[in-house]
């Protein structure tokens, strides 16, 4: 069950909501589709290098004697299972950053009626970008589906931190509305 907010919290957060500056993160679908680009080149390259290792160096060699046959009879297959652990363990390294990419992007393109919608402190796209830095791509994701699908609506402004729960009075309304 959801706690009622204080009225200090409701005061701060309608603040906040009210008087903030809209950001538009420097980032654009140009910006996005250069990076993926060069993901999808990357990724290309690598798995071409260890498959040019794999064979040169004679590793395969030295693999059990099914992974060797597999690897010789179903090549394309091989460096198909190969482009897959790359990218896999590409995505493990690189989904928070692209998590936060996504979110930027939507921050840059949403219209302002859209982004004025929230009635929280920091809001739901804040939230996503701390949630996902502070605790990772899983936990951090889950988070901000919480906060949107089953927090965010309602008429009372409010003060939600992906990891505070409790607050102190430090802020003042001119801190607020910079």
């Amino acid at each position: 069950m959801q706690r009622i907010p204080t009225e200090w919290e409701q005061d701060v957060a309608a603040i906040y909501v009210n008087k903030r500056r809209l950001v538009r993160p420097d980032t654009n679908i140009k910006k996005a589709l250069v990076f993926t680009a060069v993901f999808v080149l990357a990724t290309s390259m690598l798995v071409w290098l260890i498959h040019y290792v794999l064979i040169s160096a004679g590793i395969v060699a030295y693999l059990p004697s099914g992974i060797q046959e597999f690897y010789g009879a179903y090549r394309f297959s091989s460096i198909v299972i190969i482009c897959a652990l790359v990218v896999f363990i590409e995505l493990f390294f690189c989904l928070k950053y692209a998590i936060i990419g996504m979110v930027k992007l939507y921050q840059h393109y949403a219209p302002e009626e859209v982004r004025r919608r929230c009635l929280f402190m920091p809001t739901c796209s804040e939230y996503a970008i701390m949630a996902v830095r502070k605790y990772g791509c899983l936990i951090g994701l889950c988070k901000s589906y919480y906060r949107l699908v089953c927090r965010c609506g309602g008429v009372l402004y409010q003060i939600d931190y992906p990891w505070d729960k409790k607050l102190k009075k430090v802020e003042t309304e001119e801190e607020l509305s910079t």
